[in-house]
């Protein structure tokens, strides 16, 4: 009987078995509830383990052997097994045994409430075909539990295919690093999977860390994700969570793509050759308390509206935020932005407003004491386009010319562009710990221009 089953008789064991339309007596359904019940504890109480390496030779003999609801325990050692679970078991390593083979999927699971954990899961051959699978989570097998594992050399890790309540949890994936990042596999593969959650992961080597695609109200929590292509990708996935991810090292750090209702809130995202933490048609997304340090570009949006930014540190980026392709209507603010070599790239068809931001590169002054600059801050200035193409002009950030040609600009406009102004600058920076986050992250960007002109579902490419 499956946890869901069980579940709904204890529930209709409390609650007398009403539901909404029942006909039946509370009596009845109470009488009914307790038989269920009693035939589950029944069926519990006769759950067995069966040890490999003891009373079994192979881990495919005893999950012939095991009925719903037993444990299959695994003795450390080395076996050259191909696994199909087809019933709800609890398949446990115990001294951490190595599953292997040549080439293909290791493990299929097409039951529900399956739980893997403490193997280690690897490849006697380098020669694996582009979409082997460690382990394979077929459709309808909902609230499979995987945790605790080694993947180790896989194409792909886990990949998770149309179903309910998938948990990934504490897993180390490592990829292929001899082979380019198109050509590997993704660590995490999810397609079509609701309430997944993905905890306290370490993934590495892969073509995309975590790829999710239509899956819906995903929970992404504590994974650290390194030397890949998207360290997290995202497509059409609504109303997910993506807190306190670490992400580094990567080509992109996070991509947020075609998403609404979504909360990215307290990553740490540095060091990865293009952008730190990406959205593409994102809409009505909280993003927030995230610290995106020494990438290329800082934050990147296009075509995402509606947004509340705000809160984050962008540090030592060579752009700190780029903004086109219709991304308006965004309520940017309480943000700290520092040494980023341009801070704001900024393409629309009118000037946005976001305000009670820290900028770095302020030359206004604040006369009154109240911490807010007395003139607005404003990108897209003649300023900006003499530090745009000549960088070390920064020098003469508080020279009297740079200031004299700000002013004059304001009093005598003639770059008519639409611009993002920022009417309460913050005098200091709103991040109290920047310089000990800076310190631990002593990331600089790397100027990245290689064969990859264009990202993929990159619109306009990515530079």
């Amino acid at each position: 009987m499956t946890p869901a089953v069980r579940s709904r008789a204890w529930k209709d064991f409390r609650t007398g078995g009403l539901t909404s339309g029942a006909r039946c007596s509370r009596s009845a359904a109470r009488l009914v509830a307790f038989l269920l019940l009693s035939s589950i504890l029944a069926t519990s109480a006769q759950a067995k383990t069966l040890v490999v390496g003891v009373e079994y030779r192979s881990i495919g003999e005893a999950l012939k052997r095991a009925v719903e609801g037993d444990t299959v325990e695994v003795r450390t050692g080395r076996y050259n097994e191909r696994l199909r679970i087809e019933k709800t078991v609890r398949l446990t390593g115990v001294g951490e045994p190595v599953l292997a083979v040549e080439s293909g999927n290791i493990i299929e699971v097409t039951a529900p409430g399956v739980l893997i954990e403490g193997f280690t899961l690897t490849y006697d051959s380098r020669e694996l075909g582009r979409e082997d699978k460690a382990l394979f989570i077929k459709k309808g097998a909902d609230g499979v539990v995987v945790r605790n594992n080694r993947f180790i050399d896989v194409m792909f890790g886990i990949w998770s295919f149309e179903n309910t309540g998938t948990r990934i949890e504490n897993n180390t994936i490592t990829g292929l690093k001899e082979l380019e990042q198109e050509f590997r596999g993704n660590c995490i593969n999810l397609t079509g999977v609701q309430r997944a959650v993905i905890l306290d992961n370490r993934l590495s080597y892969c073509r995309d860390g975590i790829y999710m695609e239509l899956c819906h109200d995903a929970r992404v929590t504590g994974n650290e994700i390194s030397r890949s292509r998207y360290s997290v990708h995202t497509m059409w996935v609504d109303r997910g969570r993506f807190n306190g991810n670490t992400t580094h090292d990567s080509l992109v750090g996070m991509a947020i793509m075609y998403t609404d209702y979504s909360e990215i809130k307290g990553n740490i995202s540095y060091g990865n050759k293009t952008h730190g933490i990406l959205f593409i048609q994102s809409v009505r997304s909280e993003i927030k308390d995230n610290t995106v340090i020494g990438n290329t570009k800082g934050l990147f949006l296009y075509n995402s509206v509606y947004n509340n930014i705000n809160s984050n540190l962008v540090m030592n980026n060579q752009v700190g935020i780029h903004s086109w392709g219709g991304s308006e209507d965004n309520r940017i603010s309480g943000n700290t932005f520092i040494n980023n070599e341009i801070q704001v790239k900024f393409v629309a068809s009118r000037s946005q407003q976001w305000d009670d931001n820290y900028w770095s590169d302020y030359i206004g002054w604040d006369m009154t004491n109240d911490g807010i600059g007395d003139y607005p801050y404003e990108s897209n200035t003649v300023v900006d386009h003499i530090l745009w193409r000549y960088p070390l002009a920064k020098v003469l950030y508080a020279s009297p010319s740079l200031q004299l040609l700000w002013v004059l600009e304001k009093q005598f406009p003639f770059l008519k562009v639409p611009r993002v102004i920022d009417r309460k600058p913050r005098m200091t920076p709103i991040h109290k710990n920047w310089k000990e986050l800076m310190a631990r992250y002593p990331y600089r960007f790397e100027r990245f221009y290689g064969e990859i002109e264009k990202l993929p579902h990159m619109p306009g490419g990515g530079f």
